[in-house]
Formats: C-alpha cells, sequence, structure tokens
C-alpha cells in the first residue's frame, strides 16, 4: 500500500517532465529531398520565447533572417566586414533594450567530425560574443550555443553553396 501511495506522484512528476521536455523550442530542418543536393536547406529560424511578460513584444530584425546571421568561411572562425557590419546593428538593437537576450547559435557544414565541427561552432560563437562585447554590449546580455553540425549532419548537402549556408551563427533572441 505505501509504495503504491508514492508511486502515483513519482509517475505524475515523471509524465510532467517528459511533457516539458517534448515542447522545448528546437530549430526544425526542412526535408524536401528533391532539392537537397542542389539547393541549400536552411532550418526554419523563429526568435526564441521565454513566456515571459513582454515577450510578445517583436524582437530585432525577426522578419529579416540575413540581419541575424553571421556566415563564415570554411574552417574559419574570425568575423569578416558583412559580418561586422550585422553585428554593429544587433549591437545597436541591444544597447537600445536591456531586457533582450541574445543567444548566439554556432553551426558548421557537414564536413569533419562531429567534435572538430562543435569546437568550431564554439569557436565562432566566442568571436562573435567577444566582437559584440567590443561593440558596447554587456555580457549579460549575450549567450552561447555552439550546435556544430547536430542539425546540419541530417541534411543532405553535397554542394558547396550549401554548406556555405551551413556555417553561421545565428542571433537569436528572447527577452528577461
Amino acid at each position: 500500500m505505501s509504495s503504491q501511495r508514492h508511486s502515483l506522484p513519482v509517475g505524475l512528476a515523471t509524465a510532467l517532465l517528459l511533457a516539458a521536455c517534448a515542447t522545448a523550442d528546437r530549430p526544425t530542418v526542412a526535408t524536401d529531398t528533391a532539392q537537397a543536393s542542389t539547393e541549400p536547406q536552411k532550418p526554419a529560424r523563429a526568435p526564441l520565447s521565454t513566456g515571459r511578460p513582454g515577450a510578445g513584444k517583436p524582437t530585432p530584425f525577426a522578419d529579416n533572417e540575413a540581419a541575424r546571421t553571421v556566415y563564415f568561411a570554411s574552417g574559419e572562425v574570425t568575423v569578416d566586414s558583412q559580418g561586422l557590419e550585422v553585428l554593429r546593428q544587433n549591437a545597436q538593437k541591444l544597447k537600445e533594450d536591456p531586457q533582450l537576450i541574445v543567444v548566439l547559435v554556432g553551426h558548421t557544414d557537414n564536413l569533419g567530425s562531429p567534435a572538430y565541427n562543435l569546437a568550431v561552432a564554439d569557436r565562432r560563437t566566442e568571436a562573435v560574443s567577444e566582437r559584440l562585447r567590443s561593440l558596447g554590449v554587456p555580457r549579460n546580455q549575450i549567450r552561447r550555443l555552439p550546435l556544430g553540425s547536430e542539425e546540419s549532419s541530417k541534411q543532405k548537402c553535397d554542394s558547396e553553396a550549401c554548406r556555405r549556408s551551413m556555417r553561421r551563427v545565428d542571433l537569436m533572441y528572447e527577452r528577461r
């Protein structure tokens, strides 16, 4: 009897935990195999939401993905002049609204080992973070999430144009 009394709360807690995990926001990847080898497939990216008050306010560049993406050359971890311009615009928005948090999501192409790609993605998010900080963005407004080839390894991508689109850091916004 005693074990039955304790198993109900444990079962409910487990079910709630699993339900919460199943609804976590994760980028999704398009899987149209007809275009897979010729056109890059980009994950559907939407601004992150915290569910807190103010979360309904628009986030910077929500409708302009290019203004929230810094691209990198193969194996490179330095921000080029185009990337710097993107970061200047984003830094301005972050400095204007201290309630904004930017999550730097680092991606790599699907070449190389998972460990190598994760290390490259981490160095890219670090480079973008340092550049934002040099532009006056406080550290407490920046989060890093290096994914490496975690998402890109699921894509069929055998052209250089496709792999080029994978080598990036996305700036995703949420509110405190």
